[in-house]
C-alpha cells in the first residue's frame, strides 16, 4: 500500500511539473529507494541499525547531494515509473562559475575598450570645437540697402561675430557706401531682440539739440544757415553702447571691417549716383566737391571710389573708442568748427554730455504675433495703433478690395494725426499718457466706431500737427544664428544731411528740421507743441526699426523690418504688416504691392505702385483728393 502510495507521488509529480529541465538539490539514493520486491521487510532494529549507520550520517548525506534531471511533464508517465532520477558525475557549479568567470571577463574588457575610444573621441571634439577652425557655419539672414555692405555683414557672422557686430559694421559700412543716407555724422536706432528669451532692449542713438539752441534762430535763419541745422551726433555712441551689451568680436576688431571698404574702395551705387545728380546739398562747399565730384559731375554707377579719410577716422575710433569722437579731440573740434563756421551754435560741452538711451520697446499684440516698435519720440506707438485699429475689421478675402482700401485709408490717417502729438518725453510728461493710450485695445475700438464705412471722414477725428521727418534713412536687419534679431535704421536726414562735411569726412545732420516751429512748412500747418525746439532734446523721428514674433512659443513667423520716407515709413510699415500676418501674402509680395499715403496737411491720398521687380523699385505716385 505504502509503495503504491509512492508510485503515485512520483507520477503527479511528473505530471505537474512546470518546466522541461530544471537544476535542483537531490539527495542520492537510499537503501530502501531501490527496487528489490524479493527483499524481506526489516524489524524495527533493523531499521535502527540502518539509520546509525555512519554512510548515512546527515552531514555526508547533504554533502553528497548531486543535481539531478528533472522529468519533464512532456515526458511519457509510463516512463518516469521505471526510470528513477539519475545521479550526474560532474559539479555543475564549479564548471558554472568558471564559465561566468570567463565570460565577465570578456565584457569588462569589451567594455573598457568602448568607453576608452568614446571618451577619446569626446576629447577629440572638445578640442576641435574650442581650437579648431568652425566646420559649419549656421545661416543667418543680412539685409541692408547696399549690396557691399549686406557682404560685410555675412563676412562678420562667417568670423562668428554676434549679430549686433554684422549690425554695427553694416551700418558703418553704409556711412561709407550710402552717404547720402547715412554716416558717423548722424544718428538711429536700433532694436535688439533675443529670441530665446523673449527680451528686447532698444538703443536709441537720435541726435539732440545742442545746448544754446533757440526756435527763433531757426525761425529766422535756417535756409540760410545750414550749421544750425546739425544736432549732436549720435551715431558713435549708439553702436558702441549695442557692442558692449552684444557684441562678440572685439570692438577695434569690427570698426575694422568697415575701415577696409573705405580704404579698399568701393563701387558708387545707383542710389549715390543718382543723389549725387539729382539732390546735392544747397550751396555744397568746396570740400564737399572735392570729396564726391572730383571730376566736377556725378560719378557713374559702378565706377570705383575711396574714401581713406573716414578709413583713418573708423582706425582712431577703434583704437580710442567713442572718446575720440565725443570728448574734445581733433575730431570733435573739427565739427564744431565746421557747425559754427555756417552759423550754428553747438559746442564741445554739447558733445561730452551726449549719451545714448538704452530703452524697452513699446509693444502691441496683432494676430497671434508681437509686435515690436520704438517708443517716443519715435512714432512706434502710432504704429501698433494703427494694427490695433485694423485688427478689428473684417479684412479677408471676401471683402471687396475698396472697402478695404478705405478701411485702411482711414486708419492710416488717424494714425498719423496721433504720430504728430508725440515728441520726446523727457520733457513732457503728457507724452507717455498719449503712448498708453495708443497702445490700448479699448482706444483702438473707439477710433475705429468713428469710421465710416462708405466714405471718408470729411475732418480728422483728432487736431492734426504738423509732420515731418527723414526723407532718407539707411536701414541694416539682421536675423543671425544667435538667434538675435537685429533691426535698425539710421539718418542724415535730408540727403547728405547739412551738406557740411568736416576735413576728415564727416558729414554732419541736419536733424534739427524734425523739430516743429511757427511757419515750417510752405502749408503753415500748426506746429506741435510737445515736439517744439528745446536745448537738449531729441526731435520726433519716423525712424521704425520693428520686430514681430509669435507672441506665445517659438513656432512662427519672424519678421525685422525699417522704413523710411518720414510719414510714409509709418503708412507703408502697416500695409506690409497687414499683407503678412492678415491677408498671409509671402513677404516679396508684400513689399511689391502698392501703398496709400495720406497727406493731412494737403487732404490728399497718395497712391504708389511697383511696376519692376524690387532691385530695381522706382515708385509710381497718383494723388486725388479724398
Amino acid at each position: 500500500m505504502a509503495a503504491e502510495n509512492d508510485a503515485s507521488q512520483e507520477s503527479a509529480l511528473g505530471a505537474y511539473s512546470p518546466v522541461d529541465y530544471m537544476s535542483i538539490t537531490s539527495f542520492p539514493r537510499l537503501p530502501e529507494d531501490e527496487p528489490a520486491p524479493a527483499a524481506p521487510l526489516r524489524g524495527r532494529k533493523d531499521e535502527d541499525a540502518f539509520l546509525g549507520d555512519p554512510d548515512t550520517d546527515p552531514d555526508s548525506f547533504l554533502k553528497s547531494a548531486r543535481l539531478q534531471r528533472l522529468p519533464s511533464s512532456s515526458s511519457e508517465m509510463g516512463s518516469q515509473d521505471g526510470s528513477p532520477l539519475r545521479e550526474t558525475r560532474k559539479d555543475p557549479f564549479s564548471a558554472a562559475a568558471a564559465e561566468c568567470s570567463c565570460r565577465q571577463d570578456g565584457l569588462t574588457v569589451i567594455v573598457t575598450a568602448c568607453l576608452t575610444f568614446a571618451t577619446g573621441v569626446t576629447v577629440a571634439l572638445i578640442m576641435q570645437i574650442y581650437f579648431g577652425d568652425p566646420q559649419i557655419f549656421h545661416q543667418g539672414a543680412v539685409v541692408t540697402d547696399a549690396a557691399h555692405c549686406t557682404s560685410l555683414g555675412i563676412e562678420v557672422l562667417n568670423k562668428q561675430g554676434s549679430s549686433v557686430d554684422a549690425a554695427v559694421a553694416a551700418a558703418l559700412c553704409l556711412g561709407i557706401v550710402a552717404p547720402h543716407s547715412s554716416g558717423l555724422g548722424g544718428g538711429g536706432v536700433m532694436l535688439v531682440h533675443d529670441i530665446r528669451r523673449n527680451e528686447s532692449h532698444l538703443i536709441d542713438f537720435r541726435e539732440s539739440a545742442p545746448g544754446v539752441l533757440r526756435e527763433e534762430a531757426l525761425q529766422r535763419s535756417w535756409e540760410t544757415k545750414p550749421g544750425l541745422l546739425v544736432g549732436v551726433p549720435g551715431m558713435v555712441k549708439g553702436l558702441h553702447e549695442a557692442h558692449q551689451l552684444y557684441g562678440r568680436l572685439p570692438w577695434s576688431q569690427v570698426l575694422a571691417f568697415a575701415a577696409a571698404v573705405a580704404q579698399d574702395g568701393f563701387n558708387v551705387t545707383h542710389d549715390l549716383a543718382h543723389a549725387l545728380a539729382e539732390q546735392p546739398p544747397p550751396n555744397a562747399s568746396e570740400r564737399f566737391r572735392e570729396t564726391f565730384l572730383p571730376s566736377g559731375h556725378p560719378p557713374l554707377p559702378g565706377s570705383l571710389m575711396h574714401r581713406p579719410d573716414l578709413a583713418a577716422v573708423l582706425d582712431a575710433l577703434g583704437t580710442y573708442g567713442p572718446s575720440a569722437f565725443y570728448a574734445g579731440g581733433n575730431l570733435t573740434l573739427e565739427m564744431v568748427a565746421e557747425a559754427q563756421h555756417a552759423g550754428g551754435v553747438i559746442t564741445e560741452e554739447d558733445f561730452s554730455n551726449y549719451s545714448a538711451l538704452v530703452e524697452k520697446p513699446v509693444c502691441g499684440v496683432y494676430r497671434g504675433h508681437l509686435v515690436l516698435s520704438p517708443p517716443p519720440p519715435h512714432t512706434g506707438p502710432a504704429l501698433i495703433s494703427a494694427l490695433n485699429i485694423l485688427e478689428g475689421f473684417n479684412l479677408t478675402s471676401l471683402v471687396s478690395r475698396e472697402q478695404a482700401l478705405h478701411w485702411v485709408a482711414e486708419t492710416l490717417k488717424i494714425a498719423l494725426a496721433l504720430a504728430s502729438r508725440l515728441g520726446d518725453p523727457v520733457y513732457d510728461s503728457t507724452i507717455t499718457e498719449s503712448m498708453d493710450d495708443m497702445l490700448s485695445k479699448v482706444e483702438a475700438a473707439y477710433f475705429r466706431g468713428h469710421i465710416n464705412d462708405s466714405q471718408a471722414a470729411p475732418a480728422p477725428l483728432l487736431p492734426v500737427y504738423e509732420l515731418d521727418g527723414a526723407p532718407t534713412a539707411a536701414q541694416v536687419l539682421i536675423m543671425g544664428p544667435d538667434d538675435f534679431i537685429v533691426a535698425m535704421v539710421s539718418s542724415l536726414n535730408r540727403p547728405f544731411g547739412s551738406g557740411l562735411i568736416t576735413p576728415s569726412g564727416i558729414l554732419l545732420n541736419s536733424q534739427m528740421l524734425d523739430f516743429s516751429w511757427p511757419n515750417r512748412t510752405a502749408n503753415h500747418s500748426a506746429p506741435s507743441l510737445e515736439n517744439s525746439v528745446l536745448p537738449g532734446k531729441r526731435p520726433l523721428s519716423f525712424l521704425l526699426p520693428t520686430v514681430v514674433r509669435p507672441a506665445e512659443g517659438l513656432c512662427g513667423t519672424y519678421l525685422a523690418l525699417g522704413a523710411n520716407g518720414a510719414a510714409r515709413g509709418l503708412s507703408g510699415l502697416t500695409q506690409v504688416l497687414l499683407n503678412v500676418l492678415t491677408l498671409n501674402r509671402n513677404l516679396s509680395d508684400s513689399l511689391a504691392r502698392g501703398r496709400l499715403h495720406p497727406d493731412l496737411q494737403s487732404n490728399l491720398l497718395q497712391v504708389s505702385s511697383q511696376r519692376k521687380r524690387l532691385s530695381s523699385w522706382k515708385p509710381e505716385v497718383t494723388t486725388w483728393r479724398r
